[in-house]
């Protein structure tokens, strides 16, 4: 499938796949999500979904010479932190044993 099918028939994309598209490498996708350059989502535990309205979104802000055929609401390319979700700090109890547990970014 190529760039435009996979924007056009797919609302979560997964790292390598936004990664292709953007021609960028995944790392730099995982730096652009935390920068809240792109939008994403975990799915459970190290399973990042990318949002593929806020790479097209970076595409067309991006886009020299070309007009883009319907107006882009570029305020979709910046994620707030809460909308990023939670961020895990590892607790140890008296025992040494470590636990996850959500904070609030």
């Amino acid at each position: 499938m190529d760039a435009i099918g996979t924007l056009q028939q797919k609302k979560l994309l997964r790292v390598d796949e936004a990664a292709q598209i953007l021609n960028v490498s995944r790392w730099t996708v995982y730096r652009w999500v935390e920068a809240g350059r792109l939008g994403g989502t975990r799915l459970g535990v190290g399973s990042l979904r990318i949002f593929s309205e806020t790479v097209a979104a970076l595409i067309d802000l991006h886009c020299v010479g070309v007009t883009p055929a319907t107006p882009v609401d570029h305020s979709a390319t910046q994620i707030s932190p809460k909308q990023r979700g939670l961020k895990h700090r590892y607790v140890s109890d008296d025992r040494g044993r470590r636990d996850r547990h959500p904070v609030a970014v």
